[in-house]
């Protein structure tokens, strides 16, 4: 569960703007609200979010400056701008803040889901680096340049499946997961059924169906909707494979879901 300050002047915005993140969204908790830069910094004085989404044009201290007030406390906490003002110059001034994406309203709920899940994995890589093991043992040089290469290997592949994890919303190629690894996409293709006993190409497939079945149990988003976040820009093939591959149709699977919970 990710927890969220949010920061809006406007309340019947800022209220819809929660119900959308909580009830639609799913996987997030907005545990502070404030009415502008002002409140959000008392806020933070004497609690905690794991992330901050802000308005820009606000009264008494706009987003940017929340930002950069925030940033000498919270350096690597992430932020989300929201702005009704398209203005470049708001983008670029963002951008120098280091913020993790920036929407302009009406937001788009399947933007904001890709946003959150950006969030999410910001976070997570921000645990795993606290944990990272100390160093290796000492062993011979044969062996450290044999091991070196098979862990080369290994990162080579995470790196991959991190990618696509990452992008299950576009298209992903086998040439574009090779050119961001700097290898042939013959041989990447090679190596990673070598590495998992799969091809590359079920892989991403195997994980868009992970993805929509859990956006199927953990959010009401729309089928339409989970199928572009889940890489099928056609909602009908979406439910295609889905039947192919699960055996009941999406919205069979949510019903089902919705039963066990209950």
């Amino acid at each position: 569960m990710i927890t969220i300050l949010l920061v809006e002047d406007e309340d019947n915005i800022r209220a819809r703007f929660r119900r959308l993140l909580e009830e639609t969204i799913g996987g997030v908790s907005v545990v502070g609200e404030a009415s502008s830069g002002v409140e959000a910094l008392e806020w933070l004085k004497k609690s905690a979010a794991d992330a901050i989404i802000t308005d820009i044009r606000m009264k008494d201290m706009n987003g940017l400056e929340l930002i950069r007030r925030v940033r000498e406390t919270h350096p690597r906490i992430p932020v989300v701008i929201v702005s009704g003002y398209s203005d470049f110059t708001f983008a670029k001034d963002a951008i120098r803040c280091e913020v993790t994406d920036y929407l302009l309203k009406p937001v788009d709920r399947v933007e904001l889901a890709q946003v959150m899940e950006k969030v999410r994995r910001k976070l997570e890589d921000g645990r795993s680096s606290r944990q990272k093991p100390g160093p290796f043992p000492t062993e011979s040089p044969q062996a450290a340049e044999s091991e070196g290469g098979e862990r080369e290997e290994r990162q080579i592949i995470r790196k991959v499946k991190e990618i696509i994890r990452m992008r299950l919303h576009q298209d992903i190629s086998l040439q574009y997961l090779a050119d961001q690894v700097n290898l042939n996409h013959r041989y990447l293709s090679v190596l990673f059924k070598t590495e998992t006993g799969q091809n590359l190409s079920d892989f991403v497939m195997q994980c868009r169906m992970d993805k929509a079945k859990e956006l199927l149990r953990g959010t009401q988003l729309k089928v339409q909707d989970i199928s572009r976040l889940a890489g099928y820009p056609n909602a009908k093939y979406f439910m295609t494979v889905f039947k192919q591959l699960v055996g009941v149709t999406p919205t069979e699977y949510r019903d089902c879901a919705d039963g066990e919970d209950r």
